[in-house]
């Protein structure tokens, strides 16, 4: 939609008479939808299986099988569910070690142990700092013609892995990525938080240098904060409403100039070499961070502007929330001595409990994770035009749940997590049904999982993002800002995927293959393709060779001579589980025709390459 309404802006009034003429739907009559109202205060439903339930979320979903005369699928075996929990928590396959260790220990416990071991691994923050990454259309680069660095941005990255691992108040992580600078004892880090307004593709150097060209760049800046700060927090689609009131949403135009209000008296913080300022001077330095403040206490007056152009000034507006969402808006307090304080009084406002949109769209982004679909299958569109929610009591619910432990996402995942719900077996099932659907690794976590099985993953967090290779015709693609070329890669870039560099004129292809998302806009739900390049890339690509060379060096180590136990090792290593007999059978026939053929390390490298390009190996049971 942003890309759209960036070319019709351009447009003459008159071709756009059916845009400009329309009106909302009425905001009064629209208040009773049901993502707008306050949470309904459900009680989990009486169900008839009482045995089956192992909390209340399981009622829920129980009490709606029932009806439709289903039952829920039997509890997934021990070694399927540690792969199942390492995979979502911790984007990352257990040893066979752990497998052995979970699978033996008696203990009725064990699977409450392990869902607090993997919530208190370093790899949780990075696991799901990804998501809210794709949400944030995080990047190392500007985008567009030159591309430029971001030398700092990966400092917001870290900043997102580290407050998921310190389970972070969602109120406070909302708070921090408004308005981090307004925010006392916020220091640094609240400063940074702030990319999260300034994470979106910029042209700082070609922006125009009349004031005219300067003025409309500043609204389409603005325009990408607004759009993402309101889907990504409230689910609303906001951004639609810039030229226009909205066509299908109780937004406004005057709604969307209010939220700009908010911001009108931001200015960016940490600009990339190579950028212009307003001046048309070149940015040699900058400061070592990339946030949005503010640093005087007036903003300038904010106008609707027709059709969004900077040049077609309509009526002053001041700072205000969407009004369908609220009867009694929020107070904009008077200024501080360097802020409006206007966008802390917005996450004020957007973290409380009476927005309780803020946190059923929150508590459906977890249960999206874990179930790869949402209650509400439109993750950042909760209005009218958005689906309906599956278990709309189920979401209220949860959405409480998150309220009541101070913000805790840690907390939502062990509801889940210890569900029965989430345990089932999962096969094609009924959509009453959430815990059925098979789910494909991600691109990172594809990567990431060949390089664990490998023995190759390097753990170091944090820091610059690092350049794998990548092969040296697609560079051309990209001709400024070049990647390196690497013949050879080694433990620098054996790191996770969440520390690649992303680049967004040419983003590592091997993740973009797999559905990684492009950064341009917030992405709240990754396609799922399935085309013959994936395997092809997973049968030819020089990485996955190198690695499946590693992973059976790896296992013969680890069993010895034996043709027999290697087999077994690498399919624990790789799959979480011994083989069957007949797969056995399978593998050790394979090994005798290629050790034939090609020699013994070299024929169970092809087996290891075989497991790495398998079903088993890359979804999620």
């Amino acid at each position: 939609m942003p890309k759209l309404l960036k070319m019709l802006i351009w447009l003459p009034l008159a071709a756009l008479p059916c845009l400009v003429a329309a009106a909302p739907p009425g905001i009064e009559q629209n208040r009773g939808h049901w993502a707008f109202q306050p949470l309904q205060k459900a009680s989990p439903p009486e169900v008839i299986d009482n045995s089956w339930p192992r909390n209340d979320i399981d009622r829920f979903v129980l009490a709606r099988l029932e009806a439709s005369g289903l039952k829920p699928a039997p509890e997934a075996g021990r070694a399927t569910l540690i792969r199942r929990l390492s995979l979502d928590l911790t984007g990352l396959p257990p040893s066979p070690e752990e497998v052995e260790q979970f699978v033996g220990d008696p203990s009725p416990r064990a699977y409450e142990a392990l869902v607090e071991r993997l919530l208190a691994s370093p790899h949780y923050g990075e696991r799901w700092a990804r998501h809210w990454l794709d949400l944030a259309r995080y990047a190392d680069t500007s985008g567009f013609h030159n591309d430029l660095d971001r030398p700092y941005a990966w400092k917001y990255r870290d900043y997102v892995i580290r407050s998921f691992n310190d389970d972070k108040p969602y109120a406070r992580f909302i708070a921090e990525q408004i308005a981090g600078d307004e925010i006392e004892g916020a220091g640094a880090q609240g400063l940074i938080a702030t990319g999260f307004c300034r994470n979106g593709p910029s042209n700082d150097d070609n922006m125009g240098k009349t004031p005219e060209a300067i003025a409309q760049y500043r609204a389409d800046q603005m325009d990408d904060v607004i759009s993402t700060t309101s889907s990504v927090f409230l689910g609303l689609t906001l951004g639609c409403a810039r030229c226009h009131d909205h066509k299908t949403e109780p937004l406004a135009a005057r709604d969307y100039y209010s939220f700009y209000a908010i911001f009108a008296g931001t200015e960016r913080l940490g600009l990339p070499k190579g950028a212009t300022n307003e001046k048309d001077d070149k940015i040699k330095d900058d400061a070592q961070v990339m946030a949005l403040v503010e640093t005087r206490p007036e903003a300038p007056a904010t106008h609707i502007l027709l059709r969004g152009l900077a040049s077609s000034r309509g009526a002053l507006v001041g700072p205000a929330v969407p009004a369908v969402l609220t009867t009694q808006p929020p107070r904009f307090p008077a200024p501080a001595a360097k802020s409006t304080l206007r966008r802390k009084t917005l996450a004020d406002w957007i973290a409380s409990p009476e927005t309780t949109l803020t946190w059923r769209v929150m508590a459906n982004r977890v249960w999206q994770h874990h179930f790869g679909s949402g209650i509400v299958a439109t993750p950042s569109n909760l209005g009218l035009s958005g689906a309906r929610p599956s278990h709309p009591e189920l979401l209220d619910w949860l959405a409480e749940r998150l309220l009541d432990s101070g913000g805790s996402i840690k907390d939502l995942h062990r509801l889940i997590l210890l569900s029965a719900t989430y345990r089932q077996q999962r096969r094609a099932g009924p959509p009453e049904n959430p815990g059925l659907r098979l789910q494909r690794m991600e691109a990172e976590v594809i990567r990431d999982s060949i390089l664990a099985v490998s023995g190759r993953l390097n753990p170091r967090m944090g820091g610059p993002g690092i350049k794998p290779r990548i092969r040296a015709e697609l560079l051309d693609a990209s001709q400024r800002n070049k990647w390196p070329v690497l013949k050879e890669e080694g433990p620098d870039q054996w790191r996770r995927s969440i520390y690649i560099y992303v680049k967004r004129q040419l983003l590592m292809p091997s993740l973009e293959l797999f559905d990684a998302p492009t950064t341009t806009d917030s992405c709240a739900l990754r396609s799922q393709s399935t085309v013959p390049t994936q395997a092809l890339v997973l049968m030819n690509d020089e990485f996955v060779e190198e690695q499946a060379g590693h992973l059976a060096s790896r296992a013969m180590k680890e069993a010895g001579d034996d043709p027999s136990m290697a087999v077994e090792r690498l399919f624990m290593i790789t799959l979480s589980h011994p083989p069957t007999p007949e797969k056995k059978a399978q593998a050790l026939g394979f090994l005798r025709e290629r050790t034939a053929a090609e020699g013994g390390e070299s024929a169970l490298q092809d087996l290891a390459h075989v497991l790495l390009n398998s079903s088993g190996f890359v979804y999620i049971d």
